[in-house]
């Protein structure tokens, strides 16, 4: 018997392309893996014969775990797995069909939105009503959090950069570096990643208090009432987020706001601020002008000077009310009084820290040197009437202690007498922040300048100089303590010079003078200026840095999220870190038909079928159309003239899981689907328009309509987030209420709910109802498709015969009756157990599978039934698709199945560092006649044909063991991705 073996899992030969992990332990059942020697290969190089092996642990798990020819490591069940387990004694599970983590220990802090920050452990029980911070490139911006996991321990890895900055991480986690995002395993020492200084403060959930009411403007005009209640600002609490964003805009009005006429508000800066300002005005309900310009001449000591003053107003007297009764003076701020707002001892300190930020961003110096490696004191300052003092120096003084409660250290409060030309005399009042390094780091990255990116950017610099600063010192220090013991013990100062890479006289002082204090950086430490000049600073607040070390940490309990914004990255310990089904329509154009169109096919595709992360679909459902769709699938589309009675007919299941229960799916879940419908995402999601060049199987490619040289449109797509959200709201039940069966599996990423249970039913149901939507997504988008090429070809769809070949889902889990080994009682067992075999319903889990149903088989459409079910296996862009028939021996291998595709061979980081996505779409065009077109070029990248495995050998292992026959090869003509 020939056996192989991976990492200490043997496989014994059982006949060609069949290869079986035997029983052990507490494996339920044997595995097997189908595949050549060659895929073999590729299949034990990473986790994937482990993730299968575990699979086979699931409760009531029949005959054998399967990995198709395509199968890679996936999270928990390995992506190309076929599981059946019993509906009465076995578990449905959803990470069997289908979900991506990455961990990071539980003690990471995570900045959310409004400069907070939480530790990841602490976000489990508070993550849906949260929002983290997303550094996008241009900008950091908040984003609901879709998802969040917990793992057993994990081996993890800490990272540690040039200026001490360190975090822990599992080795598939990814950060973002210049180059794109790297999982850790693929990073080492030098290579540079992003950071984000800032921090922010820890996360204290505010007490609830109403700060504005109805009562607070009895006096004014009840259309100012009723504007704001129907902004929702009356009444105005402090948990509300549009308190938070108030806070933010008081503070800077305080600063560089002042009120125009009746209504007016205005605010002065430069565009990059102003632009910020707006945004928030915007969010709290209301509209700013456009941004006004003018230049003004200033005179300050003698000297006349001409600059250029930016400012945009809002007319509302509503909004400006508001501001008044928030803390806002009317009437010069040097005379009027204002002071710190008397709701502040009621506040959180991050709360009090958005309405100081954007104060300093407006008032406050920004950092500068002193003396070459010294930094200034940033300070703020303000004129006040002799008679309006007193106020002055309470505000100044509240913010001193405001400062003194997170930490941060301030100067004496100063005062000096000005020459005004007033008529009252006033007195200048100024408070600085401390400027040793501590202090200002604490400054800088709690607290820092909001509303003003020139400074935020200069803060970032100061934080990356004061860290560097301060780990030379330390080094320094501990050279000088190690001079002195060296010389102690007898060394001479020749040889103590040798030991360190460091001047002599800096050895020689510490030997014979001694040293009271700490070091100062050497002479070759740059100044401060001279640092910035070789520092960026990006758009969003992040800088580069090199890695200093990685080192093993052991294992640790681990967790997630993952957030909805397209950039997909959050930020954890100040790093930037990571957070379907197929169908096919077939048309009467030949080749020759398209040719000359390509470009122009291609862009109108592109523009026409939404694609990439995030919202935006061919429909804009409601909350109605979303229920309907859940609930009905594809007869919605029919019913609404998005389909016709033949794209039923050839659609598996008739387009309608009748089990869909869509009450069982989260309002979440349907907010985030309702904007999706009829959109191809990100990833591996395309469309595709390709030409059949082959044929196998002459009679079958008749009755599927099928020739050579024929043009047909592949769409592969799924559920979207209303998919990826309900198997996150599953996955965190199903932690809560069965985690004593998790407690009893190899890898808690397998995540299943006892069949029977309430879970387990609410959880199918909700699946089946995420089918339907995955269905009714792609009749949308073949809807479009048609409308697109009758403008392109100027004639109608039906003229083209612009029919559905098929459609058939990908990563679910289905109820269906296969026959199956039983015990005397009747209870499936492994095969060499079994007495006796019968008929049983099954939760068949096909994660990167497909339904692969042999001619006869009663599920197959009526149109098929005498040839077997279509399968559609795509391939990589220049490696071209198969279309496949249900083979006849799939009911026994596979429980009805075959591969869904290639198969990657690396990962998505791995790819974007070997393919530059412009090359590819260029040599796809220019050599193989393929034209692309994708939302950027690190998708295409992503997806380059070299990432993926030889879908030929797939295909031919398929063929070979009757799971799946080959009937026609297709080959790109042009293809779009999100």
């Amino acid at each position: 018997m020939t056996t192989r073996e991976f990492d200490g899992i043997r496989l014994e030969r059982v006949r060609e392309f069949v290869w079986e992990i035997p029983r052990e332990g507490d494996m339920r059942v044997p595995a097997r893996v189908l595949a050549s020697e060659a895929l073999l290969e590729e299949i034990g190089e990473d986790k994937t014969l482990q993730q299968l092996k575990n699979a086979t642990h699931l409760p009531g798990m029949t005959s054998h775990a399967v990995c198709m020819p395509d199968g890679h490591q996936g999270y928990g069940f390995p992506v190309g797995g076929v599981g059946a387990t019993d509906v009465e004694t076995g578990c449905i599970s959803p990470g069997s069909v289908g979900y991506d983590i990455n961990c990071l220990p539980g003690n990471t802090d995570v900045r959310l939105s409004f400069g907070r920050k939480l530790s990841l452990e602490a976000l489990e029980d508070r993550f849906e009503t949260e929002r983290a911070a997303v550094a996008t490139g241009e900008e950091v911006t908040a984003s609901d959090i879709r998802l969040f996991t917990e793992s057993e321990p994990k081996p993890v890895f800490e990272l540690e950069t040039g200026t001490g900055r360190r975090i822990e991480a599992t080795a598939d986690h990814e950060f973002e570096t210049p180059g794109g995002m790297v999982t850790v395993e693929d990073l080492q020492p030098g290579d540079s990643v992003y950071v984000q200084p800032f921090e922010g403060l820890e996360h204290e959930a505010p007490d609830e208090f109403t700060v504005l009411s109805a009562e607070d403007f009895s006096d004014d005009d009840p259309q100012i009432r009723g504007v704001l209640k129907d902004r929702g600002l009356l009444p105005l609490r402090s948990t509300d987020e549009t308190f938070n964003r108030l806070l933010k805009i008081v503070g800077f009005l305080l600063g560089d706001g002042s009120y125009g006429g009746p209504g007016q508000t205005w605010f002065y800066g430069e565009p990059e601020e102003l632009a910020e300002i707006r945004e928030d005005i915007r969010a709290v309900g209301f509209k700013p002008s456009k941004v006004y310009e003018r230049d003004r001449q200033h005179d300050i000591d003698g000297e006349t000077f001409e600059r250029t003053e930016y400012s945009f107003k809002t007319t509302s007297k509503a909004l400006r009310r508001v501001f008044v009764e928030l803390g806002v003076p009317e009437g010069p701020k040097v005379e009027s009084g204002f002071t710190t707002p008397d709701y502040f001892d009621r506040v959180t300190d991050w709360q009090r820290a958005l309405f100081y930020s954007a104060y300093f961003g407006a008032e406050m110096n920004a950092p500068a040197a002193q003396h070459d490696k010294n930094l200034y004191c940033p300070k703020v300052s303000q004129t006040r009437t002799v008679d309006t003092a007193p106020a002055g120096r309470a505000f100044l003084t509240d913010m001193a202690a405001f400062l003194d409660d997170i930490g941060i250290e301030t100067n004496e409060l100063e005062e000096f007498d000005t020459d005004s030309n007033r008529s009252a005399p006033t007195v200048r009042l100024r408070l600085g922040i401390k400027n040793d390094s501590q202090n200002l780091l604490r400054f800088f990255t709690q607290v820092g300048y909001r509303y003003h990116p020139a400074k935020q950017r200069k803060a970032m610099q100061a934080v990356q100089y004061l860290r560097k600063k301060e780990r030379e010192i330390t080094r320094r220090e501990r050279i000088a303590a190690e001079t002195e013991a060296l010389a102690d013990g007898g060394s001479s100062a020749s040889e103590i010079k040798g030991r360190f890479d460091i001047d002599g006289r800096f050895v020689e002082r510490s030997i014979w003078s001694g040293r009271t204090g700490r070091p100062r950086p050497g002479d070759d430490f740059p100044g401060f200026e001279e640092f910035c000049e070789t520092v960026d600073v990006r758009a969003d607040g992040a800088i580069e840095t090199k890695i200093e070390s990685i080192r093993d940490v052991g294992s640790k309990p681990v967790y997630d999220i993952g957030v909805t914004h397209d950039a997909h990255t959050f930020l954890a310990n100040g790093f930037v870190v990571s957070n379907c089904g197929v169908r096919m329509m077939k048309t009467n154009l030949a080749y020759d038909d398209v040719r000359g169109h390509e470009e122009e096919l291609v862009n109108a595709l592109f523009a026409n079928i939404p694609s990439g992360l995030g919202g935006g679909g061919v429909v804009e459902g409601d909350r109605d159309t979303v229920e309907a769709v859940l609930a009905r699938g594809v007869d919605w589309a029919l019913e609404e003239g998005w389909a016709v009675p033949e794209d039923l007919e050839h659609c598996e299941d008739e387009g309608w899981r009748p089990d869909a229960d869509p009450s069982a799916v989260s309002q979440k879940a349907k907010d985030r689907g309702k904007n999706q419908l009829g959109s191809l995402g990100s990833g591996n999601h395309f469309l595709e328009v390709q030409r059949v060049t082959d044929v196998y199987r002459e009679d079958v490619a008749a009755s599927y309509g099928l020739e050579p040289e024929q043009i047909v449109v592949l769409i592969h797509c799924g559920s979207r987030g209303l998919g990826h959200q309900t198997c996150t709201d599953y996955l965190r039940k199903i932690e809560k209420q069965h985690g004593d069966l998790l407690s009893q599996l190899p890898d808690k990423e397998l995540a299943a709910a006892p069949a029977g249970s309430e879970l387990a039913e609410a959880y199918y149901g909700a699946m089946c109802a995420c089918i339907n939507f995955a269905w009714v997504n792609r009749q949308l988008i073949m809807h479009r498709v048609r409308q697109v090429f009758e403008r392109v070809f100027d004639r109608s769809w039906e003229s083209m015969d612009m029919h559905l070949l098929y459609d058939v889902a990908h990563n679910i889990a289905k109820k269906e009756v296969h026959e199956v080994g039983v015990d005397p009682q009747g209870r499936p067992v492994a095969g060499g157990e079994a007495a006796d075999r019968e008929e049983r319903e099954l939760y068949v889990h096909r994660k990167g599978a497909t339904r692969a149903f042999p001619a006869g088989h009663p599920e197959v459409p009526a149109a098929y039934r005498d040839v077997g079910q279509p399968i559609i296996i795509p391939g990589s862009m220049g490696a071209g698709s198969y279309v496949l028939r249900g083979g006849a021996e799939s009911m026994d291998l596979t429980f009805g199945s075959t591969a869904h595709g290639a198969g990657r061979l690396m990962s998505r980081t791995q790819a974007k560092q070997e393919f530059w996505g412009e090359t590819v779409q260029d040599e796809l065009r220019e050599q193989n006649h393929v034209y692309v077109k994708a939302q950027s070029g690190a998708t295409v990248a992503e997806e380059a044909p070299g990432v993926y495995k030889d879908v030929d050998e797939v295909v031919r292992v398929s063929d070979a063991l009757g799971i799946g026959d080959k009937v026609a090869r297709t080959y790109p003509v042009c293809n779009i991705k999100g």
